[in-house]
């Protein structure tokens, strides 16, 4: 008896290191890398030619270029919910510097049940009173414009009693059709032209019957978002795959056939949303043991809907904490740098979206995850690390080059925006330029 714990505790560790082998082995295939590796190196990058001249359009000689990237063009994200949102200011400055340390993009909510908890009252301004993880959207819109942050508008309509439907929402399902209307309509007149990327409906495969919604409403907010949003406004459709994503990758999955239908019926949808939440012990479990969200999986879906020819979006992360303790930790940080890999790599894929940034912020009943980048306190958990040295360092170029002559400056470097400095002739000039991918990667620099 003595030597039992002993015992258990080699055959535990004996699982785990079984359950990490048969994991690694399926990102570690050959044939899995070089298709990560390709993806990001065909569709992340491009070859730029820097033509350096002066004001009269002169070739520079010999010039000194440092090329320092700045901002990616790829969006990494994350809801902003707790912009404000903790007790203190120091609190909320540390949110603020952590979330702008790792992303460009921001989900801003506009969830009608708290937007508008009255009828009539709707919450747009700063004064607002407050509601936990649900600022409201001007103070938020104020922080992304002054942080050059991509502002993505989350979401319209919404068929969900606890977190989505406000609780005065009249029985009367042609009422409800008016309100929808007049919802989608007040928010394109004051956000229409600041935010250009909506969810349009958020998860309407998940069934409420007891809610009085509209027949067919999901099309009904598409065809007033045409109606009442600019017409270049990216309008997404948004829905629950993450439990489920390796049953996504066939033409007759639910959801494809959801996108189909609307997409038949007029709705112009400009980009699809797949959620990527670990809300399960046994799916995350399943995961760990090369079962579930395999690299071969995860590959087939995005391959499936990239023949839409739409954006994709990884919208919504949740990968969790398990167990809560150092191997839990070292897990989830795995788990992220992989899948972030697929995903950044895939040619469909335009944005990842993480869903809450810090630990003990989720909506109550998903706390329990522990599925934040950072701990309570902000000190980073060994996922954010990872997310970062890919983000801020592996997926970023700076180089310093030297001009031969009066040659063109060419480099092989991730698109985004660059700052320039350029020193010829005992003087250096600073200039931003915005490298994307296209056809042309021929810049002229003047200075």
């Amino acid at each position: 008896m003595k030597g039992f714990p002993v015992c258990l505790m080699v055959l535990t560790c004996t699982l785990v290191q079984a359950q990490t082998s048969r994991y690694d082995s399926l990102w570690n295939d050959p044939a899995v890398e070089k298709r990560i590796q390709d993806g990001i190196e065909t569709n992340r990058k491009g070859d730029f030619t820097l033509e350096l001249v002066d004001s009269r359009g002169k070739p520079i000689r010999n010039a000194t270029v440092e090329i320092r990237q700045r901002k990616h063009a790829f969006q990494f994200g994350a809801n902003i919910f707790m912009l404000n949102g903790f007790p203190t200011e120091a609190e909320n400055r540390r949110y603020e510097a952590t979330f702008m340390s790792l992303f460009n993009t921001a989900c801003v909510p506009f969830y009608w049940k708290t937007l508008e908890p009255e009828p009539g009252n709707v919450r747009f301004a700063a004064n607002s009173t407050p509601i936990y993880r649900r600022p409201p959207p001007d103070p938020v819109l104020a922080f992304t414009r002054h942080n050059q942050l991509t502002a993505k508008g989350h979401t319209l309509v919404w068929a969900h009693p606890k977190h989505g439907t406000p609780d005065w929402l009249p029985t009367d399902t042609a009422a409800v059709k008016q309100l929808i209307t007049k919802r989608i309509r007040e928010i394109a007149g004051r956000y229409g032209t600041r935010i250009n990327t909506w969810d349009v409906v958020n998860e309407v495969l998940h069934d409420f019957p007891t809610l009085p919604m509209p027949r067919e409403y999901a099309l009904f907010a598409f065809l007033e978002a045409q109606r009442y949003f600019p017409a270049d406004t990216r309008l997404f459709i948004n829905e629950v795959t993450g439990e489920s994503w390796q049953n996504y990758h066939k033409e007759y999955s639910p959801y494809y056939l959801l996108i189909e239908n609307l997409r038949a019926k007029g709705a112009r949808i400009g980009g699809i949303g797949l959620q990527f939440h670990f809300f399960s012990e046994q799916l995350h479990e399943d995961v760990a043991n090369g079962k579930a969200m395999r690299p071969a999986g995860l590959f087939q879906a995005l391959d499936l809907y990239g023949r839409f020819g739409l954006p994709l979006h990884v919208s919504e992360i949740t990968i969790p904490t398990l167990p809560n303790n150092a191997d839990g930790l070292e897990r989830q940080a795995r788990m992220a740098r992989h899948f972030y890999r697929l995903w950044f790599s895939h040619p469909a894929v335009e944005a990842i979206i993480w869903w809450n940034v810090v630990d003990g912020t989720a909506v109550a009943g998903e706390d329990k995850w522990n599925g934040g980048l950072v701990n309570r306190d902000f000190s980073p958990k060994p996922a954010y690390t990872v997310l970062n040295e890919l983000i801020n360092h592996e997926w970023k170029t700076n180089l310093t080059l030297r001009q031969q002559d009066a040659a063109p400056v060419t480099f092989r470097g991730f698109h985004g925006e660059y700052l320039l400095k350029i020193t010829t002739g005992g003087r250096t000039v600073e200039k931003r330029v915005n490298l994307v991918k296209g056809p042309s990667h021929h810049v002229k620099v003047i200075l």
